[in-house]
């Protein structure tokens, strides 16, 4: 049976995907009464020191995807990494995905949040630009590792 249970949450600030999205999840539960899942993520700049990692939704408010471009010199590795949270009262998981990249030199497409800056690497599109962005995103690599996990349980 699945319940849509839709909640408002605290964000913890922490310098850990999983700790914020863990917290999350206890929270969620404990207004949903149901199992759940949440999720947190972040872009992590190499040169930045995975800055602004965690911090991706301030940093992304204050300073925009220009200001990031503005902090980078030559060196333009990073990744977009995502954490999925399930909890259901007693167990608790957490499922890491990553994709690694390169931050662009200028914004190329209309896409949400740092999407026109990242490439995914042996890709030539920013993922504002990729028409199947959702097969190939950190966050598919995350639920896609929940799934197969939730899938092979015998729930009764």
């Amino acid at each position: 049976r699945t319940i849509l249970c839709n909640v408002s949450v605290t964000e913890i600030q922490s310098g850990e995907l999983g700790e914020i999205a863990s917290y999350k999840a206890v929270q969620a539960f404990e207004e949903c009464g149901s199992p759940v899942i949440t999720e947190d993520d972040g872009l992590f700049i190499d040169i930045l020191g995975g800055f602004p990692g965690p911090y991706s939704s301030y940093v992304f408010e204050t300073i925009g995807n220009s200001g990031v471009l503005r902090l980078l010199d030559d060196e333009r590795g990073a990744s977009f990494d995502s954490v999925v949270a399930y909890y259901n009262g007693r167990e608790k998981r957490l499922f890491r995905g990553s994709v690694r990249g390169t931050i662009s030199r200028m914004p190329d497409g209309d896409g949400w949040g740092y999407d026109p800056i990242f490439t995914p690497l042996g890709g030539s599109d920013t993922f504002a630009r990729m028409h199947a962005k959702n097969n190939h995103s950190h966050r598919y690599v995350a639920l896609r590792k929940f799934a197969d996990w939730f899938a092979g349980r015998n729930i009764s």
